[in-house]
C-alpha cells in the first residue's frame, strides 16, 4: 500500500460559499473519507480553500480528480503530492476550519508565519508553506478539542 499526502488550493464559486453549503459538504466528505480510509483538513477563508488529503494513493487520486471536476469551485491547483510514511491529519476523516470565522491571535500568527500575508490566500504559499500552515492549524484544532 502506498500512502500519500496531497495538498491543493481552489477558489469557491460565490454561489457556494454559504454556511449551509459548507456544512453539507463537510458531512458528505467525512462519510466518504471514512469509508475510503482518507484523512484530512480543509481550511476555508477569503473565498478560497486549502485542503490536505492523506490515504492510499489510488483513493486520494480518485478523490482529487472528483474535486478538481466539481463545479462548486474553480482554479483547483495541485500544490503537492508526496509519498508519506505517517499521517499528520489522522484525527479527522474531514475537518473544516473557517479561518474567517476564527480571527484569533494564534490563527493570525500562524497565517503570517507561514504565508507572510495578513489575509488568507493559499495561492501565494509554496508547498512547504501550505503544509506548515495546515499542520499548525491542525495543532490548534487538536488543542482546542482537548
Amino acid at each position: 500500500m502506498h500512502t500519500i499526502r496531497l495538498i491543493y488550493a481552489s477558489v469557491a464559486r460565490p454561489e457556494h460559499t454559504g454556511y449551509a453549503d459548507l456544512t453539507a459538504l463537510l458531512h458528505r466528505a467525512a462519510q466518504f473519507n471514512e469509508e475510503q480510509a482518507l484523512t484530512g483538513l480543509l481550511v476555508y477563508g477569503n473565498g478560497m480553500f486549502l485542503q490536505v488529503l492523506e490515504g492510499e494513493r489510488s483513493a486520494v487520486n480518485h478523490l482529487y480528480n472528483r474535486i478538481a471536476a466539481d463545479k462548486r469551485h474553480e482554479r483547483c491547483t495541485l500544490l503537492s503530492a508526496h509519498a508519506i510514511s505517517e499521517r499528520k491529519f489522522s484525527h479527522w476523516a474531514m475537518k473544516l476550519v473557517g479561518i474567517d470565522d476564527m480571527p484569533t491571535a494564534p490563527r493570525r500568527a500562524i497565517l503570517l508565519r507561514f504565508s507572510g500575508q495578513s489575509h488568507f490566500d493559499p495561492f501565494l504559499m509554496t508547498d512547504q508553506q501550505a503544509f506548515g500552515f495546515l499542520c499548525a492549524m491542525g495543532d490548534v484544532e487538536r488543542q482546542a478539542a482537548a
